[in-house]
């Protein structure tokens, strides 16, 4: 099929679609629209992979439609900051809109050859947003309906909601494909205001608020784009990625790269820019899923990927280094504070994508594969463990994940799914555990300075990333709720539509994880990074080590077949806490010690809430992280 109607398919289609679902209210007519949308961004996804990285020809008269576009944007992210008394927005968009409007109207623009760059590590982008992305869309077909159920809505507001959720994905497409930095910035906007307005979707106070934290944190982002543009033009005389890249390491295209690595970390919610992404926890499921898997926040990790290049062996790219490992550190250790769901995975979301950036910033061939390996997996098990959390919410009311104790009995097929999604982010034999590995071998390979100081950073946050995800586990699978048998739930199509997809691309490419490095992984890196790593479909190599990933799977069947037999011959028999000694009489708090003296229990929170203040931690994260944005801007003007 033509590469040229595939961009315009997957850019313009959903946006289209989602016109439809907000002008027919119809839920008929909803799901079908939604459903063959996702078929064709699949398909066309699938598509672009096997044609390849080529130049698409967009129309002239595009480069005038964008351009209103954006301005209308700006202005009405200046109407929102009014609406909301929101001095911040405000002077935020008007530090955008000025400039854009002087750059466009008074100094005439640029004009950018080629607009539009469809190259390997677009595609592999393009993949991710296309299935794992529609798959989100299709699940809230579901989930809005008991959401709004829920909340006793006289009327549906789902139109104006799948909306917004197309909308964002036709903008992640224009952002990935795009070549100019002016058009990859119109739908970097795009995707602040589909986040802005989806995650006040409820229209609650604390919706409200999160949203507007959300808006005015993206927008500093916007502004350091901005920047990076006016200083693109006025010293390079060019606003193109691909000669931005090539224009070597020089001060001030340093200064650009740095400029755009900024804004990154703003969208992609790094330290000190994560309230927004944890504010957005307030929005329904499908929001949470869409922003932390696909979309969102795989825009500033696409963008950080994309200049890598240009950075490669500067002191700036240390900078990048240091922001996502330290990033990727104090969040895994916020997460032992955290007791619901969609905040462990607000955190764990951050911090993965700290690891990635990190990569970046490591810069070297094998780091770059590790990137990559992070990014593809991430995407599908987050993806899977949003859809199940949300699921669960719906059915028990409460984010709690003390309150979710023995829900493998309730609802088995839901629990079990998140179980694989748990186990798959943190150990073998899935992707995350492999992508990891692979960073960990390209950090304590490279020549990088300070490297022990980042080593330390990931090894904290892998310890911390294994606890809280395993006291998640204990709570669903090891503490029943009561001694009764309960029925097999039942799932509707559109959720069993997404988890089961979910599920076997967690699985099925976890299995086969040297050939997602081969043909997905290594073909996206740019000549610049020739990866000396190979592998087939049950190892992986690199230039430090291997990789055998078969009898990983052996071992997780074989403690899944002892953990089902003992679990089956102990019958499910609930039975009082042995606490070391006789119980004193009279006494429920005490017990007698084998030296015969009293002593009071003491039980120790698996929160770790005397251990440490998560809010001490936290304000301690944004001063630190704040100082090492400052010093990665510094690598670039000393």
């Amino acid at each position: 099929m033509n590469g040229d109607l595939l961009v315009a398919l997957t850019i313009g289609l959903p946006p289209l679609a989602g016109a439809l679902c907000y002008a027919i209210d119809s839920g008929a007519a909803r799901r079908l629209i939604i459903s063959l949308t996702a078929l064709v961004l699949v398909g066309s996804s699938i598509l672009l992979f096997q044609g390849g990285a080529f130049e698409p020809k967009p129309p002239i008269a595009f480069e005038s439609v964008v351009l209103v576009l954006d301005l209308a944007l700006l202005l009405y992210f200046l109407y929102a900051g009014i609406r909301n008394r929101s001095p911040l927005v405000i002077g935020l968009a008007a530090l955008q809109l000025i400039p854009i409007a002087y750059f466009e109207l008074a100094m005439g623009g640029t004009t950018v050859e080629p607009l539009m760059l469809v190259t390997d590590l677009s595609i592999v982008m393009a993949l991710i947003i296309g299935i794992v992305g529609s798959l989100v869309v299709v699940y809230a077909l579901s989930y809005m309906d008991e959401h709004e159920e829920h909340l006793h809505l006289e009327k549906s507001k789902q139109p104006r909601f799948f909306f917004f959720m197309l909308l964002l994905l036709g903008a992640m497409y224009g952002l990935v494909f795009s070549n100019s930095l002016y058009w990859m910035y119109f739908f970097w906007e795009v995707t602040t205001l589909c986040s802005y307005e989806l995650i006040r979707h409820d229209g609650t106070e604390v919706a409200t608020g999160n949203a507007v934290t959300a808006l005015w944190m993206n927008l500093v982002g916007g502004v350091a784009f901005v920047a990076a543009i006016f200083v693109g033009e006025v010293s390079l005389g060019t606003l193109s990625v691909q000669d931005l890249l090539a224009s070597g390491p020089a001060p001030v295209v340093l200064l650009i790269l740095a400029a755009l690595a900024f804004a990154a970390f703003t969208k992609s919610a790094q330290f000190p820019f994560n309230k927004w992404l944890q504010g957005a926890m307030v929005a329904p499921t499908p929001v949470s899923a869409l922003l932390h898997s696909s979309t969102m926040v795989n825009a500033g990790i696409y963008l950080i990927l994309r200049i890598a290049p240009g950075f490669a062996g500067t002191a700036l790219s240390y900078g990048v280094a240091l922001v996502g490992a330290f990033t990727f550190m104090v969040t895994a250790v916020l997460a032992l504070n955290e007791r619901t769901s969609k905040g462990i995975l607000a955190y764990s979301t951050i911090g993965n994508l700290g690891l990635i950036i990190l990569c970046a910033g490591v810069n070297t061939p094998l780091s770059m594969v590790a990137a990559m390996t992070l990014l593809v997996f991430h995407s599908i098990s987050k993806g899977l463990l949003f859809l199940g959390a949300g699921i669960v919410e719906n059915r028990v009311y409460t984010r709690l994940i003390e309150e979710w104790e023995g829900l493998l009995g309730r609802f088995p097929v839901t629990s079990a799914i998140m179980v694989v999604g748990m186990l798959s982010m943190f150990l073998p034999p899935f992707g995350m555990l492999i992508g990891k590995w692979i960073a960990l071998d390209a950090i304590t390979s490279s020549s990088l300075f300070g490297g022990l100081v980042v080593l330390v950073f990931v090894l904290v946050g892998s310890a911390a990333t294994s606890v809280y995800y395993a006291k998640w586990l204990g709570h669903l699978l090891v503490l029943p709720q009561a001694e009764r048998k309960y029925a097999l739930e039942e799932l509707p199509t559109p959720y069993r539509v997404s988890l089961y997809t979910l599920l076997g691309l967690a699985i099925v490419m976890g299995a086969g994880v040297g050939l997602v490095v081969g043909y997905l992984v290594l073909p996206a890196l740019p000549p610049l990074y020739l990866a000396n790593v190979g592998g087939s479909t049950l190892n992986l190599t690199t230039g430090v080590g291997s990789f055998i990933t078969y009898p990983y799977w052996v071992a997780a069947a074989t403690i899944f077949l002892i953990g089902y037999f003992i679990a089956k011959s102990k019958g499910g028999i609930i039975k009082a806490p042995y606490v070391n000694g006789e119980n004193v009489l009279g006494d429920a708090e005490s017990f007698r010690t084998t030296a015969d003296t009293e002593a009071k229990i003491e039980l120790s929170g698996m929160f770790l809430d005397t251990e440490f203040s998560s809010d001490q931690v936290w304000r301690l994260g944004i001063l630190v992280s704040s100082l090492l944005v400052l010093v990665m801007f510094l690598t670039v003007v000393l």
